[in-house]
């Protein structure tokens, strides 16, 4: 496999064109880092909650929520970062159930997550055998 880079030097190395992609779309989606003011009026635009409502959406969630909201994703949905479906946790919850109850009510609570949660796998998969160039972005499709 060979990938053309913008400068026009051609890489066929495996770690240099996983390098290009990941330069390529780094600077196309920019970092985290960067952030917009915020417009202070926009909160007071359109419905709001009521303080009971919203204080309802402040309160810990019960492992019944939990187990609910996890038999509510559809058992075809794509794996999470771990490589398990949501149909996985389903037949299994006689044995993982307690543990993804205490780590959803862990988050609620504390605020804080693991980060091996919550990351996404981007793929990209080429739209033709060769696609000569991570600039065209037209030639791959990402899947997510």
């Amino acid at each position: 496999m060979a990938i053309t880079k913008a400068d026009g030097s051609i890489i066929t190395s495996a770690p240099e064109i996983a390098q290009e992609f990941v330069n390529f779309y780094t600077s196309l989606l920019g970092t985290a880092d960067q952030t917009l003011p915020v417009d202070d009026g926009v909160f007071h635009w359109g419905p709001s909650l009521t303080s009971e409502l919203a204080s309802n959406l402040c309160r810990a969630v019960t492992p019944a929520e939990v187990k609910t909201a996890v038999f509510q994703i559809s058992d075809n949905k794509a794996p999470g970062p771990d490589g398990y479906t949501s149909c996985f946790f389903k037949k299994a919850w006689n044995i993982v159930g307690d543990l993804v109850c205490r780590a959803v009510t862990d988050f609620f609570r504390s605020g804080r997550m693991l980060r091996q949660l919550n990351h996404t796998i981007i793929a990209l998969v080429p739209k033709s055998e060769h696609s000569p160039s991570v600039a065209t972005t037209d030639r791959y499709r990402a899947a997510m």
